[in-house]
């Protein structure tokens, strides 16, 4: 059975879960409706995880981004908490076809490069797995290998609209135009190229290299190919982890610093991680601030440059946040492609995602980053979007996806966040007057 096959077969199987529990509901009624819901969301998790663990490539990537996103197709924590062990705790390839890989791509076996490889991995995601190594030098390494075959499967996912669809994730997928399908397509195929990805993390640690708290690890260039990726290892908590076990202060300052870097990424650099996911992040000993943590950042395969323009528009949407001014914020707006038409700014939904965007980084207080509130927010970009009161034109889609989906992750910590003193952070002008001065 092809990969085609496979993936019909697992939306049949979903549409017949579903229309059995309607027929249950008409013949027995409804006992208790959310418990109801909560069983065939679980049921259908299950049934993608297995599909997922299995197809890998692009079906692998759906369940993963199912596993946090919050928005009008948002599952519940239980669906969510089964789709969360894609983020790094996927079923591992067989260690002989893991050591082939690097067999075939740095032309040695893993104990004449390194002075210890361990077969079984740190982490197994959608493309690949991670496996401890020490260097000759006595160096903690990661080495990250892609899965045999996963190129080929996830180009032919790829290949299907209803899979891209699907990528764009919270059901904006059905709106979008088929450029900014295009354009998510080559971001998620450029993910197999290590060698691309080696030098993100070098652009990426010269971006940060000032920043204590922001921590990308080192890539060891002579260990590393197009399908073999070693870095510098780091150790610490996993996001999920912390979400489970932190304190309120430990995870609001880890919700500090990884959205001050998302932040920071395309307001000052021009550039966006695209696919942020909760396995990707470290939470490391030895943080230097009280209201941040020392993180690390561990994925860069999926990374998109911001056009100049898109970026000046960005920065005026956030300054227009700062100096509290709505006109200028919706004049922004428009210049980054999302509203095409000033009737739309009329709109009462366009009005109410407007407040709700902005109403975090108007406080002078933390503010509560829940579930909730991205979840309404996503909600709200949905319906605009389906409604064709806003639109996403291609690098406008990237940019959005990543802010959305990293609003999603933060939120699963519920951190008590310096919204406005962190966006002044991130936009500081080096003016006289520090900017919270300014516009307090």
């Amino acid at each position: 059975m092809n990969r085609t096959q496979q993936r019909l077969l697992m939306e049949a199987s979903s549409r017949l879960r579903r229309f059995g529990l309607s027929v249950r509901q008409v013949f027995s009624g409804v006992v208790d409706e959310e418990a109801e819901k909560t069983q065939t969301e679980q049921l259908e998790a299950e049934s993608l995880y297995r599909s997922a663990a299995g197809l890998r490539g692009g079906i692998a990537k759906i369940a993963q981004l199912r596993a946090y996103l919050q928005g009008a197709s948002a599952l519940g924590p239980q669906a969510q908490q089964v789709l969360g062990r894609l983020w790094d705790r996927a079923p591992a390839e067989q260690p002989q076809a893991i050591r082939q890989v690097i067999r075939s791509e740095l032309a040695q076996e893993p104990e004449a490069l390194f002075k210890e490889f361990r077969d079984e991995p740190l982490a197994s995601a959608s493309l690949g797995q991670v496996h401890p190594a020490v260097g000759f030098d006595g160096r903690l390494l990661a080495i990250k290998v892609q899965y045999p075959g996963v190129a080929e499967a996830l180009a032919d996912d790829l290949d299907s609209t209803g899979v891209l669809r699907d990528l764009v994730g919270g059901d904006l997928g059905d709106a979008v135009s088929v450029d900014a399908l295009t354009a998510l397509r080559e971001r998620l195929l450029a993910e197999l190229d290590y060698r691309a990805e080696a030098e993100n993390l070098r652009r990426f640690r010269r971006m940060f290299a000032l920043d204590p708290n922001v921590v990308i690890p080192d890539v060891i260039s002579d260990r590393s190919s197009a399908k073999v990726l070693t870095m510098e290892r780091l150790i610490g908590r996993s996001l999920p982890e912390l979400s489970r076990d932190g304190s309120d202060e430990e995870r609001s300052q880890a919700g500090q610093t990884i959205l001050r870097f998302a932040l920071s990424c395309p307001l000052r650099h021009g550039v966006i991680n695209v696919d942020p996911n909760p396995g990707n992040y470290l939470i490391l000993d030895g943080n230097e601030s009280a209201d941040e943590a020392k993180v690390g950042f561990l994925d860069f395969g999926c990374v998109a440059e911001i056009p100049e323009a898109l970026q000046s528009a960005d920065r005026a949407l956030y300054w227009a946040m700062i100096k509290r001014d709505g006109e200028a914020l919706r004049y922004a707006v428009h210049l980054e492609g999302l509203i095409p038409s000033a009737s739309a700014f009329d709109n009462a939904t366009y009005r109410r995602w407007e407040k709700l965007l902005s109403a975090p980084f108007l406080e002078r207080e933390p503010v509560r980053l829940t579930p909730e509130y991205v979840k309404e927010l996503g909600e709200l970009t949905w319906l605009l979007v389906q409604n064709r009161k806003m639109e996403l034109p291609p690098q406008t889609l990237l940019l959005w996806r990543q802010r959305l989906g990293i609003l999603a992750v933060v939120s699963s910590l519920s951190p008590a966040l310096h919204f406005r003193a962190l966006l002044a952070k991130v936009l500081e002008d080096n003016h006289p007057i520090p900017m919270l001065q300014r516009y307090p």
